[in-house]
């Protein structure tokens, strides 16, 4: 169950510099600089002017307009029939895009140290339409500063807070809610709370002593939380972080298929998958890696990261798969050593479910370039079309909804995750950016969103469920018995987000500040911080004690933005990871380029021939010589020599400067 990690055993590795971007770290000491001696971490509390955030000007907590607690029926799509089944996609096996003439290395990397801020960018698109309804937004940032107050004064540096008894909760050991929350408070122009937070990572935040770390839930909440505030305000040390902990996740990818891990230990050097799992990953785990590490390759020059997440999509391309399951679904646990299936259970629920959105986003991050991660998504989603997709008829009102299924026995279960509400603004994005052309994809993605809605309007107290269930000649979505609790959780609201960007429908806000109203109503503690609920079904609540990081990362960032100006953060600019951090989408992404989908040696001549035709393209050699370079860097011995040379390093580092702090 726990396999011991072998990479200390290794001949000490020669230089990867000729197909390796070189560490910051790595240079520093080439060249013969000493490093900067560091005192031990020492243990900080938040400035004092923390304890009251500081604003330029007090939120007004205006009242909305008058409205219905229900949205008048005659407002809402109709459903008086489900939509017919949707026809094939049409595929494209070209790029649409051609990708665009890179820029110099040397110019790229000056984005380290002098990219410009989002705030430039939003100063420049003085003609966006402006459509923010500011009083909401203020609302919102109101409850983002009472949730952060208690963070702040309880549970500072640590993970989470428990605002009822006022403690800290311990759990990832990098302090997790700061981490997650930067980009939010960057976004909501909380100077201060954003520059303390900052303070803390480049002083206190350190790698390598943490055990049992979930690389799925590190990757996405805090290497993508530092990376997309690191774009944001182009300050250094969050980058610093990102790429200290990313190199410290490499070993995760030693294995025979190139599928990581679950869980590691940075300290003991562990690699392993529980055993409830059976020594499998889960299938999000290894499909929800991939923005992260594309970005993280591209601000530090170490083309390893990208390698060993695109190792990951081409086993998926490639893999043998069951003769029972259909093209485009993918059961929720994998075995990194076989790399087989060792599940029959098919969802878009837990274990699996950004899976399916990182494929429409590797996508859209290339620039609409990558043709083959279209494909995959398309014909992901006409299989979900076929398989998951149902119609309720007497049950909930004939609503739309996705259970799970078996593909061995054909076994369906009518109830829904209330994480299956991230699909519908999946659906509409994949419409919007010209994925999915037929219209009834965006029917399907706008009767789903009726159906996240009504988990929370069926609701005695307005807040959904954490599964919800759909029973015969039942009108309204009811709780799953063993799952009526609510974490406070986002993809509601992120679908919400989008579906409003794309249609402007104000139905959609109104259903969101409908369920805000309700957070403030029952999860809201009085001294200060927010709390999930153990049973929804009953008005008298009963709060869980718990204020989990994506409540500031992610439910009240769309929330916020939900009400904010189409050009704060435009979809045709950056790609949401799956924990809510904006990632811009650079050129260097597209197919072909530096940091782009890069075919395998034996493809290349075949998959050129599309990109030859296209004005612009990467010029076919390049596109060899980068390939031959992934191809050599992914050799088991190659990498794991380049990642003990990495520790090595900092080994040294601990011997000249007597701290485990790593100089910065």
């Amino acid at each position: 169950e726990k396999v011991a990690n072998e990479g200390s055993e290794l001949p000490t590795a020669p230089s990867m510099d000729s197909h390796l971007g070189r560490s910051r770290h790595l240079r520093k000491l080439e060249h013969g600089e000493q490093p900067t001696p560091t005192q031990p971490p020492r243990q900080s509390s938040p400035p004092h002017q923390s304890s009251q955030p500081q604003q330029s000007s007090p939120p007004q907590q205006s009242s909305p307009p008058q409205q219905a607690s229900q949205p008048q029926q005659s407002s809402l799509p109709q459903q008086s029939s489900p939509p017919q089944q949707a026809s094939p996609l049409q595929q494209s096996s070209l790029p649409q895009q051609p990708p665009q003439q890179q820029q110099p290395r040397q110019q790229r990397r000056q984005g380290r140290h002098g990219s410009h801020s989002l705030s430039d960018e939003m100063a420049a698109n003085d003609d966006a339409h402006t459509n923010a309804q500011p009083e909401r937004q203020e609302a919102v940032k109101a409850a983002f500063l009472h949730a952060w107050r208690s963070y702040e004064e309880h549970a500072w540096g640590d993970d989470e807070v428990n605002p009822l008894s006022r403690t800290s909760i311990k759990s990832f050991g990098m302090g997790l809610t700061l981490v997650d929350s930067l980009d939010t408070m960057h976004l909501m122009g909380l100077s201060s709370q954003f520059a303390a937070a900052c303070e803390w990572v480049k002083e206190e935040l350190t790698f390598g002593t943490q055990e049992d770390v979930n690389v799925f839930e590190v990757t996405i909440r805090i290497l993508g939380g530092l990376l997309s505030a690191y774009e944001l305000s182009s300050s250094t040390p969050l980058l610093d972080a990102a790429e200290e902990l990313g190199l410290r996740m490499l070993f995760a990818f030693d294995t025979p298929t190139g599928l990581p891990y679950g869980t590691i230990g940075l300290r003991s050097g562990r690699r392993y998958n529980p055993g409830w799992a059976g020594g499998a990953s889960t299938i999000a785990e290894v499909g929800t890696l991939q923005l992260e590490f594309r970005a993280l390759s591209r601000h530090t020059g170490n083309p390893a990261f990208e390698a060993v997440a695109q190792r990951i999509m081409a086993h998926l391309r490639n893999m043998r798969r069951p003769p029972a399951l259909p093209a485009g679904l993918y059961p929720t646990f994998i075995s990194p050593t076989s790399g087989q299936f060792t599940s029959q259970h098919v969802t878009l629920g837990a274990r699996a479910d950004s899976l399916y959105e990182y494929l429409l986003k590797q996508w859209l991050f290339s620039s609409k370039t990558d043709a083959r991660v279209r494909s995959m998504y398309a014909e992901s989603v006409r299989s979900i079309m076929k398989h998951l997709v149902k119609y309720g008829g007497l049950r909930c009102n004939n609503c739309s909804y996705i259970g799970s299924w078996n593909f061995y026995t054909k076994a369906y279960t009518n109830s829904m995750d209330h994480l299956v509400c991230f699909v519908p603004g999946m659906l509409a994005l994949g419409v919007q950016q010209g994925v999915l052309e037929e219209v009834e994809h965006m029917a399907v993605a706008e009767h789903l969103m009726r159906t996240c809605y009504k988990m929370y309007a069926d609701s005695p107290t307005g807040l959904a469920p954490e599964i919800a269930t759909f029973r015969n000649h039942e009108r309204a979505v009811a709780a799953e018995s063993q799952a009526r609790h609510n974490l406070l959780r986002p993809e509601t609201i992120e679908s919400l987000f989008i579906l409003w960007r794309q249609t402007a429908n104000d139905m959609y806000r109104e259903w969101g500040w409908e369920i805000f109203q309700a957070i403030e109503r029952h999860c809201k503690i009085s001294g200060g911080g927010y709390s999930g609920l153990k049973d929804v079904t009953q008005h008298g609540v009963e709060h869980n004690g718990k204020m989990e990081s994506f409540f500031t990362a992610e439910t009240l960032k769309y929330l916020w933005l939900l009400f904010s100006d189409g050009s704060v953060i435009p979809l045709e600019q950056y790609v949401f990871n799956t924990e809510a951090h904006p990632l811009k989408i650079y050129p260097e992404y597209q197919a072909g380029a530096e940091f782009g989908y890069v075919p395998e040696p034996h493809e290349v001549d075949e998959v050129y021939t599309q990109w030859m035709r296209l004005p612009g393209a990467p010029d076919k050699e390049d596109v060899r010589v980068r390939s031959m370079a992934r191809a050599q860097l992914l050799a088991k011995t190659e990498l794991l020599q380049y990642v003990r040379t990495q520790r090595q390093i900092k080994e040294l580092r601990f011997t000249l400067t007597g701290s485990a702090a790593i100089p910065r």
